[in-house]
Parts: C-alpha cells; sequence; structure tokens
C-alpha cells in the first residue's frame, strides 16, 4: 500500500457523530473535529505556505485542542509538523526551530516574532475556503508526517523524520496488540510534542476512537476519568504508574480500563505486579522515537506472565540481539538492541554522521543493551550510554536501582554514574524516600551489599524530594549529575 487516506475527514464521513476528542466537560465529534481542521487549513494556506514547508507546533498543555487540530490541518495541506515542547526555554526553542528549519512557528502565545497564534481555530482568524485541498486527503505514506526530537536526556536531541507509513503500521500493530473496539477512550496524559503523546492522537484518528486529553498528570483526575468517564485505555511512565497506585488505596481498578501501556524507562516488575492485584493490566512496554513509539509490549493473553520484560516485538516488528562483533547473539545472551521493519523513522534530519553510526542496512542500532528471552520476549538492562565503568568493571545502573529500590525507606530511586577521574566513575544515588522514612549512605550500601559486588555499591548519595526528570517522564542525566558536583564520597569501595 503506498497511500493513506486523510483519517479525520474518513471517520467524519463514516461516523460523524462518533468522539474524536473530549477535555474537560468539552466533546467533540469527528465532523466537528474535520471541520475545525479544515477551517485551520485554509488559513494556514492564506498565511502563503507551499506543500512541504516546516510548521513548529509550541502549544501550552492547556492549548491540547488547538495542538491537535494544527497537526491535522498541516497533515491535511502538504506541510510538516515539528512539535516542539512550548516549556522550553525561548532560547532551546529557538534552537529546536533552527535546526529544524522552521518556516512558521504555531503557538500559543500572541508575537509577531513567532507569527504566534491563539486558542480556537489555530490562526485565531476565519477565513474562508480559497484552495482545493482533495487531492491532498489521499497522502503517501512514504511522505514525512512529523519531525519529532527525542528526549534528549543524555545528550543533544535528535531530530526523527517520522513518515506516514510509519504512524499508519505503529497503529495497526498496536491494534493487533491490544485489540481496537469502536467506544475505546485513550486517556492522553503525556506531553504531545514528545512521540508517546503523539502516537496516541495518530493511531486513536485511524482507529476512529476518542482521546481524552488532560492537560498534566493528576492522579485523581485520572482515577476519576477511569471510574466516572469511561477510559478504556491509557498510557503512563513507570512514576505515574506509581503515583496512580498510590491514589488509588488499594480499590480494584474497573473492568472498563482494558489496559494501560507502560513506558519510557524501566518499570520495576514489583510495581506491576502491584497493579495486577488491583487488576490493572499494566503492560510493559518497549519504544523509542526512531520506531514510532511501541516496539515491544507485553501482551494481555500473556497478562500477567512476562511483567519482568518489556513483551514480545509488535507484529511487522523485528527485533533482534546483537553482540560485541555484530553478530546475532542467542537468546538469554545480552547486547545491543536493533530494531527493523516499517515503523522504524526514514532518518535522522540533517545528520549523515549519526545516520551511519545507526543504521547497518535493515537494522536500526539503537544503543540500548538487553536480550531476548526463551520465549521471545525482551528484557531491556541499559542504555549502553547510560552503562558505568568503576576501576575497569561494568556496573548496570539499572540492576543497583532493583536491588536498592527494595530498601524499605526508598519510594523512588535513581542510579547513574558520576566522573570520578581516574577511577572512572562512582556510582551514585538519587532517592525519594518514604513519608517520615530516614536513610544513610552506609545503610543503603548495607542492604545491597549481600547482592552487589562492592564495586557496584553506591558511593555518594542525595536525598531529593523528587527526581529530575523530562516532560516525558525520563531522568534527566545532566541535571542528576548537577545534585553531585560537590559530593565528596563517604563510604569506600
Amino acid at each position: 500500500m503506498r497511500f493513506a487516506s486523510d483519517p479525520v475527514q474518513f471517520w467524519a464521513r463514516v461516523a460523524p457523530e462518533r468522539l474524536a476528542l473530549q477535555r474537560g466537560e468539552t466533546s467533540w465529534t469527528y465532523r466537528r473535529l474535520n471541520d475545525a481542521v479544515q477551517e485551520s487549513a485554509d488559513a494556514l494556506i492564506a498565511q502563503g505556505l507551499g506543500a512541504g514547508e516546516h510548521v513548529s507546533l509550541e502549544f501550552a498543555p492547556a492549548h491540547a485542542f488547538s495542538f491537535v487540530i494544527a497537526f491535522h490541518a498541516l497533515h491535511r495541506i502538504g506541510l510538516l509538523p515539528v512539535p516542539i515542547g512550548a516549556t522550553l526555554p525561548g532560547e532551546e526553542r529557538q534552537a529546536l526551530r533552527k535546526r529544524a528549519f522552521v518556516d512558521l512557528a504555531l503557538t500559543s502565545e500572541s508575537s509577531d516574532s513567532e507569527r504566534g497564534l491563539e486558542e480556537g481555530p489555530v490562526l485565531g482568524v476565519s477565513v474562508p475556503p480559497t484552495t482545493d485541498v482533495g487531492p491532498r486527503l489521499l497522502r503517501r505514506l512514504e511522505t514525512p508526517a512529523a519531525l519529532c526530537f527525542t528526549s534528549g536526556t543524555s545528550g543533544e536531541p535528535r531530530g526523527c523524520v517520522l513518515t506516514h507509513g510509519n504512524f499508519f503500521w505503529s497503529a495497526l500493530a498496536s491494534a493487533r496488540n491490544l485489540g481496537v473496539r469502536a467506544g475505546d477512550l485513550w486517556l492522553s496524559c503525556l506531553p504531545l510534542h514528545h512521540v508517546g503523546g503523539l502516537s496516541i492522537l495518530t493511531r486513536s484518528a485511524y482507529y476512529g476512537t476518542g482521546v481524552l486529553l488532560h492537560d498534566h498528570f493528576d492522579p485523581e483526575r485520572v482515577l476519576d476519568a477511569i471510574d466516572r468517564q469511561g477510559v478504556t485505555l491509557a498510557s503512563l511512565v513507570p512514576p505515574l504508574l506509581e503515583r496512580l497506585l498510590r491514589a488509588r488505596g488499594g480499590r480494584i481498578f474497573p473492568t472498563t480500563l482494558r489496559a494501560a501501556l507502560v513506558g519510557g524507562g524501566p518499570c520495576p516488575p514489583e510495581l506491576l505486579m502491584e497493579a495486577a492485584e488491583l487488576r490493572l493490566k499494566a503492560l510493559p512496554t518497549y519504544g523509542l522515537t526512531e520506531a514510532a513509539s511501541q516496539v515491544t509490549t507485553l501482551s494481555p493473553r500473556d497478562w500477567p506472565a512476562g511483567l519482568e520484560t518489556s513483551g514480545r516485538p509488535l507484529p511487522f516488528v523485528k527485533v533482534e540481539i546483537r553482540d560485541e562483533r555484530g553478530q546475532r547473539a542467542p537468546r538469554g545472551v545480552e547486547g545491543e538492541i536493533v530494531v527493523g521493519g516499517p515503523t522504524v523513522m526514514a532518518a535522522y534530519f540533517e545528520e549523515r554522521e549519526k545516520d551511519a553510526e545507526a543504521w547497518d542496512g535493515r537494522w536500526l542500532k539503537t544503543g540500548d543493551i538487553g536480550l531476548l528471552d526463551p520465549a521471545g520476549r525482551l528484557v531491556v538492562l541499559d542504555r549502553r550510554s547510560d552503562r558505568v565503568v568503576v576501576g575497569g568493571e561494568n556496573v548496570s545502573p539499572a540492576e543497583v536501582e532493583r536491588v536498592l529500590r527494595s530498601h524499605p525507606a526508598v519510594l523512588e530511586i535513581a542510579v547513574a554514574g558520576v566522573p570520578a577521574g581516574a577511577w572512572g566513575h562512582d556510582v551514585a544515588a538519587a532517592v525519594v524516600l518514604r513519608p517520615g522514612a530516614t536513610l544513610t549512605l552506609n545503610e543503603l550500601r548495607d542492604h545491597a551489599m549481600a547482592t552487589l559486588a562492592a564495586f557496584k555499591l553506591p558511593r555518594q548519595l542525595r536525598i531529593v524530594r523528587e527526581l529530575p526528570r523530562s516532560a516525558s517522564g525520563k531522568l534527566r542525566h545532566d541535571a542528576f549529575r548537577a545534585l553531585f558536583q560537590d559530593e565528596v564520597p563517604t563510604a569506600g569501595s
């Protein structure tokens, strides 16, 4: 298949009164969404934009409707959306625009220099139809659909060119795993400018199902949406799942919630088991921006078996483990995770060297370390860039986190390496304590000593109110290292 229809226009014709979007008390059918998309497409044409130009979407969370309308309107007239976080500092947003060759910035602030836009019809003006955009409603699958930046938690964000085909096959693969029902309502409380939030919009549009938009994660509001608003599917990152379970207070989840995808980083199996005890199908998933979100996901048919893994590759997606020589490793042997298939991006934008590093023909080298278990499920161990070298010995932060997390005083923990001169790195831990708890470095080391080798034990500890995370829930390594800049080691190895 080389072409796909405009999904919003399709469902406005086939099921016009079906729910498309909901935010608070406001609900939009596919008919109303399609009308708003067309009005905004006409207004964008009136700005003199031509097919193929790059337009950044920089809407604050409170303007999520405008983001959705603009995203679909840009596709309708052949423009390329460049989602950028509206909460980023102005200089950082400007830098990303420059890297993405942005021709027009659509923002939720009025600004002549950025040609910013107000809430409502995207341009904040009413423009009568002036151009027939009908032929563009049939789009090529190989055409770029979004230029998405990676989270950049351990380095500079990379721009990934994702095509309509990438999103289409990702939606189809997820549907084969989770199933689709006409009345599905997917809760979106992830940032829309990240691929996790964006994939909810695209797959729901292809399915003709509804999206419930939350400006931010509020566990009580999420629980109310699950209990009273008929949410059937949700996407979370591990810290949000933990907060949701704490707020749930041991109450069983309703059967109307079919599943919750949990990705964006390793999720403790004990947290997933806690969810299972409350009858919440929290399905661990592994994905990346370069593959339009999901790569592997635990199947609802396997659940609750396999909670210590990230599930099997989705349909149409290929996953292999490669050893240090670049050869395919047998099951049970760790190595680099490589990914192939129609969900993998077209390229990194204007970064030929990074393209050459990442691609070896048909496969994308992720830089992540993992293995396939005997059942063919993926176990993600670390990012290669996250691994810590202590006196010549390799340390897996994920392994250390799994052990330290079981300390009764620990509510949340992150482990990474901080520079330690000729020694290489120190293992450092940042901990959020449970209410009323205390913890010393020696207590933490004593707890882990029976399980971990001495060189893996933390040498530095910071007690923090919250861990430094990105908007998508991933640990920000630059901010983590900043916590320990003035730290002096207080325990020997």
